[in-house]
C-alpha cells in the first residue's frame, strides 16, 4: 500500500483530473509506487494487476481520512469496473470491514441496511459470513440473522443455516414467506436422517409445508413442495417423472408437422400415422397406485411409523399394510378419520386386514400396445412404399380414419376419463393436508402419504395441461402424440368398457397396416423389399 502522503497526492491527483483520467488510470495511480499513464494498452497488459488485498493505514486521524477517500473511490468506481475480480477477492467485504472498524464504529440501522444490501450481491463466501456474524453478534434482529442465513446456505453450511432461520423465526410474530420457503430449502438440502425424534429433515419440511396457510407466492410454493417431495420418493418413482424435451427439437417438429399441414392444404395428401417415440416417453405419466405401492415398499421410515401407530397390535408384516392403507384412502378418504382418532385404530386396522390387493394388471390391447412398446416401425414394418399404386387413395382416407379416430378418442379421454381422476386425486390432498393438519403425531407417515398424494395430483395434472396444449394445437403430428399418451395411459387404469372403446382404433390400425402392406415397393431385378427411408414413411 502506499505511504499516507503519497496517496495524499495521487488521490488529489484523482480529483482534479477527474474528467480527463480513465478508471484504470485511477487505479494505477492509488495502488503502484511509480505509475506510467502513458504506457499503451499491450505494456498495461504486463505492468498492471488487479490487486487481491487491499491494505488499510488506520494510526493517525489522517490516515483515515485519505483511507476513506480510497474506499469510497473502491466502491463508487473501482468495483463496478471490475466486478467479477472484485467479488472474487471480496472488495467491498474489505472496504466495509475497515468501516465498521474504524470509520463507522456504531452505524445507524439505516447505515446496517445499506451494508446488508451491499453484501447480498456479494459472493457467500468467508469474509462476507464473518461480516454478517458481526453484524449479527453486534446488532441481534431477526432480518440480520436471514441474511446470515442466505450466505451460510450459499457455501453448503445447512446447519448453521437452519439455526439462524429458527432462531430468526423465534424473534418475529409472522415469518417472511421468502424466508420461510430459504428455511425449507436448507432442510431440504441438509438431508439429515433425524431432525428430531422419528422425522427426518425432509419429513419435517413437507410437514412444515403442509400447515402453511395461504400463501402468497402460490408458484414458488408449489416450487419448494414439489423440491422437498423429490427428495422423499425413492428412485422407483422419480425416474418416472417427465423430462422436458429440447427446445429445438421440439420447435422442428413444429415446423415440419406445419409443413405437412400446409401440404395438405395446398391438395397433398398425408398417409403416415405421426409418432414420436420421443415425445411420447417425455410425456407426463399418471402415477398409477401399483407404482405407488412399489415406493412405500422401500419406504422403511412409513413402515415404522405405521408400527408405532398399532403398537399394542401383533403386525405380522408392515408392508402390506402400508400398501392398503394407502390403496384404501384412494377408495375413500374419509378412512382417514380412523387413522387419526386413536380409539378408532382398531377398527381401521380390522378393515385393513380385510382390504384385499388386486394384482396389478395392464389391460393387453393388441396392436397398440406393441406399438407404445416397440415402436411404429416394430407393427408396420419397415418398407418402402409404391407412391404409384392405384389403390394409394385407399392409404390416404384410412389413415384419415385412423387419426380421426384417434383424435377424437384422446378428447374423450382427456373430458371423460383425466378430469374427473384430477378431480379426484385434487380432493384427496386437499383433504390430506386439511385433516391430517397437526392431527397426526407421526410425522413420518402423514409427510409420507402426502409426498404421494401431492405427486399423485401434480402428474394428474401436467398431463392434463400437457394434453390440453396438444389438443389445442390443431396440428395432426400434436393431437396424434396426445392421442398415444391416452392410450398409454389408459391400459393402466380400471375404466369399464375400455375395451369396447378401443375396438375402433384397433380394427382402423389393422386395416390401415392391411392396406400399407399391399402397397410395398418391389424391386423387380431382385424381387425383394427395400428398407424404407425415414423421409417415405
Amino acid at each position: 500500500m502506499l505511504p499516507t502522503k503519497i496517496l495524499k497526492l495521487r488521490l488529489a491527483r484523482i480529483a482534479k483530473g477527474e474528467g480527463h483520467l480513465s478508471t484504470q488510470d485511477k487505479l494505477m495511480l492509488v495502488s503502484m509506487e511509480s505509475p506510467d499513464l502513458s504506457a499503451n494498452f499491450f505494456l498495461r497488459l504486463f505492468k498492471v494487476s488487479l490487486p487481491k488485498q487491499w491494505t488499510f493505514q488506520h494510526e493517525t486521524d489522517e490516515e483515515l481520512l485519505y483511507i476513506s477517500q480510497l474506499i469510497q473511490l473502491i466502491e463508487n468506481e473501482f468495483i463496478p469496473s471490475y466486478e467479477s475480480h472484485a467479488r472474487k477477492y471480496a472488495w467491498y467485504e474489505q472496504c466495509l470491514m475497515y468501516k465498521l472498524n474504524f470509520l463507522v464504529p456504531q452505524p445507524t440501522q439505516q447505515q446496517i441496511n445499506t451494508y446488508l444490501r451491499q453484501l447480498d450481491r456479494c459472493l457467500d463466501q468467508q469474509p462476507k459470513i464473518d461480516l454478517l456474524h458481526y453484524l449479527q453478534e453486534k446488532y441481534p434482529s431477526a432480518k440480520h440473522a436471514v441474511a446470515l442465513a442466505k450466505a451460510y446456505a450459499g457455501v453448503e453450511q445447512y446447519t448453521q443455516a437452519i439455526e439462524q432461520h429458527e432462531w430468526a423465526s423465534q424473534q418475529s410474530i409472522q415469518r417472511s414467506e421468502i424466508a420461510f420457503y430459504a428455511y425449507i430449502e436448507c432442510l431440504v438440502n441438509r438431508r439429515q436422517s433425524e431432525y428430531m425424534p422419528y422425522v427426518s429433515d425432509i419429513e419435517y419440511a413437507i410437514d412444515l409445508l403442509s400447515k402453511f396457510e395461504k400463501p402468497i407466492d402460490q408458484k414458488t410454493y408449489l416450487k419448494t413442495l414439489q423440491a422437498a417431495v423429490n427428495a422423499l420418493l425413492p428412485p422407483v418413482i422419480l425416474q418416472t417423472q417427465a423430462i422436458e424435451t429440447n427446445i429445438l427439437a421440439d420447435v422442428g417438429r413444429g415446423l415440419s408437422s406445419l409443413g405437412k399441414s400446409l401440404g395438405g392444404m395446398l391438395g397433398g395428401r398425408e398417409f403416415h400415422l405421426p409418432y414420436s417415440k420421443e415425445v411420447i416417453a417425455n410425456a407426463p405419466q399418471l402415477l398409477t397406485d401399483h407404482l405407488v405401492c412399489v415406493g412405500l415398499a422401500e419406504s422403511s421410515a412409513m413402515q415404522n411409523a405405521v408400527l408405532r401407530i398399532f403398537n399394542n397390535h401383533e403386525i405380522e408384516q408392515v408392508e402390506p399394510l402400508l400398501m392398503r392403507l394407502w390403496l384404501a384412502l384412494q377408495q375413500d378418504i374419509e378412512m382417514l378419520g380412523l387413522l387419526i382418532e386413536p380409539k378408532q385404530r382398531d377398527q381401521l386396522l380390522l378393515y385393513l386386514s380385510k382390504f384385499e390387493i388386486k394384482p396389478n394388471s395392464v389391460m393387453s390391447v393388441e396392436p397398440i400396445q406393441m406399438i407404445l412398446e416397440q415402436g411404429i416401425n416394430a407393427y408396420l414394418g419397415d418398407f418402402r412404399l409404391d407412391k404409384q399404386h392405384p389403390e394409394r387413395n385407399d392409404l390416404y382416407e384410412q389413415r384419415d380414419i385412423v387419426v380421426n379416430e384417434m383424435t377424437t378418442f384422446a378428447l374423450e379421454f382427456q373430458k371423460n376419463i383425466l378430469e374427473p381422476y384430477l378431480v379426484n386425486k385434487r380432493q384427496c390432498l386437499q383433504q390430506l393436508q386439511s385433516r391430517l393438519l397437526g392431527q397426526l403425531d407421526e410425522i413420518a407417515l402423514s409427510s409420507g402419504l402426502l409426498a404421494y398424494q401431492f405427486e399423485t395430483e401434480q402428474r394428474a395434472q401436467d398431463l392434463f395441461d400437457w394434453m390440453q396444449e396438444k389438443l389445442e394445437k390443431g396440428h395432426d403430428f400434436e393431437k396424434m402424440q396426445a392421442a398415444w399418451v391416452a392410450l398409454r395411459e389408459v391400459i393402466h387404469l380400471d375404466i369399464a368398457n375400455i375395451e369396447e372403446r378401443l375396438a375402433p382404433i384397433q380394427h382402423a390400425l389393422e386395416r390401415y397396416k392391411d392396406i400399407r402392406l399391399h402397397q410395398v415397393f418391389l424391386k423387380q431385378e431382385m424381387n425383394e423389399t427395400v428398407p424404407l427411408k425415414e423421409s417415405e414413411m
